[in-house]
């Protein structure tokens, strides 16, 4: 905003509906899958202006029916993940290819990143984010959802697979 940037405008709008979702949604039991994908769009959306050209988005989010019910913030620590440890291949580009397919029964989601150049790989340290996501998942999807992980040289992928029973709720 100092710099009288033109992005500032539609940055705070991305970024007020990031903290009017937080606030008023993220303690609710089920939220309509849209706001989850809006509350997606908007995160990305500021990561892009963070990275700009070095950034390569491929996005499909249009599998998504109306009327599904998910868990509130179920899929966005997912992408914040990926911006956290992932970053630029050695082309110096930051890759990202997201999938999301929800229907009345199943959500599919997939987020794949390429990683960040690292000359030692030992000084890498871990958190706590994957398990807590992975316990969180178990609490609300109880032998309902798969998630699998795959962890490579140059990329990371995750694969989610949640079934949804037949009204599409929790």
């Amino acid at each position: 905003a100092l710099l009288q940037s033109e992005h500032t405008a539609d940055s705070i709008l991305k970024l007020t509906d990031l903290l009017d979702y937080l606030v008023y949604r993220a303690t609710l039991e089920s939220v309509p899958i849209e706001k989850e994908v809006q509350l997606l769009e908007n995160y990305i959306g500021l990561e892009q202006l963070r990275y700009g050209d070095h950034l390569k988005l491929n996005i499909n989010l249009k599998g998504v029916t109306n009327g599904v019910m998910v868990a509130p913030l179920i899929l966005l620590p997912f992408a914040e993940n990926c911006f956290k440890h992932g970053g630029p291949s050695k082309d110096g580009d930051f890759t990202i290819q997201l999938y999301l397919k929800a229907d009345q029964n199943r959500l599919r989601f997939s987020l794949q990143n390429t990683k960040k150049r690292r000359p030692d790989e030992s000084t890498a340290t871990g958190g706590v984010g994957l398990q807590n996501l992975r316990e969180r998942l178990q609490l609300i999807y109880p032998d309902q959802h798969e998630l699998v992980i795959t962890d490579s040289a140059d990329a990371y992928l995750i694969e989610l697979m949640i079934k949804l029973n037949a009204n599409g709720k929790i």
